[in-house]
């Protein structure tokens, strides 16, 4: 059975960029109506760093990054390094190896860990996100979503438009469609569209089988054949 594992990433985005919007009224990940094309989570990158270091706490040496981003105009590739390396080595600290790949432009994309005893992993990773959740956000939102883009669909669609995995006409309307259905005009688990999906908030990631083995990549459809064995979890 091709059994498929979808993971939305449990980062800080959701709550933290709904208080820096919410007196929009918009839901930055909402599918329910068309795009939002004509608002923005901030007029720039700097004003989207202040606003977030204004409303999230943040340890001594990320608010030290954050506050030379705000200089700058961008966070720095070396300083998400080192956030990204303290996550993982910290991970690692607690018995949790996990493994990565990295998109185009930089954003480390976390793999599926399959382990007996997760138990400990919960508690493990808030510790291990709590020294720099903000500036791993923030770089992801930088390297991304450049033009700040409310509505993550756009995010999404305009990814799979510029590298070429969907024709012009593709719209946020067919994303949604795509989502209910899981049915893609792409390879979903294909890193490429993936990372695209990736990040913009939506992860699909291929499960194990019976044994504890992940499943060949060349068994894969992109269609749960029973829905029972697809895992989704919104922020």
């Amino acid at each position: 059975m091709n059994r498929v594992l979808r993971i939305f990433p449990a980062v800080i985005a959701a709550s933290m960029l709904l208080a820096l919007v919410g007196c929009s009224g918009s839901n930055p990940g909402s599918t329910t109506s068309g795009p939002i094309e004509d608002e923005h989570i901030a007029s720039s990158l700097t004003e989207f760093f202040q606003k977030s270091l204004d409303a999230v706490s943040t340890s001594p040496g990320e608010r030290e990054m954050i506050e030379r981003a705000i200089t700058t105009g961008q966070i720095d590739a070396a300083d998400y390094e080192v956030a990204h390396v303290y996550f993982a080595d910290c991970m690692a600290q607690h018995g949790f190896d996990l493994s990565f790949r990295q998109t185009a432009e930089g954003i480390y994309i976390e793999l599926p860990l399959f382990l007996d005893d997760m138990s400990g992993e919960p508690s493990a990773r808030e510790e291990c996100t709590r020294a720099y959740a903000l500036l791993e956000y923030l770089y992801r939102v930088q390297q991304a979503n450049p033009d700040l883009l409310m509505d993550q669909r756009l995010v999404a669609v305009q990814c799979l438009k510029n590298r070429g995995f969907v024709d012009d006409g593709y719209t946020v309307e067919d994303l949604d469609q795509n989502l209910a259905e899981f049915s893609f005009p792409f390879d979903v688990f294909d890193d490429g569209p993936n990372d695209c999906l990736q990040t913009a908030g939506w992860a699909f990631f291929k499960g194990q089988d019976k044994s504890g083995v992940p499943e060949s990549p060349d068994d894969r459809s992109g269609v749960p054949e029973d829905s029972d064995d697809v895992e989704t979890t919104e922020e």
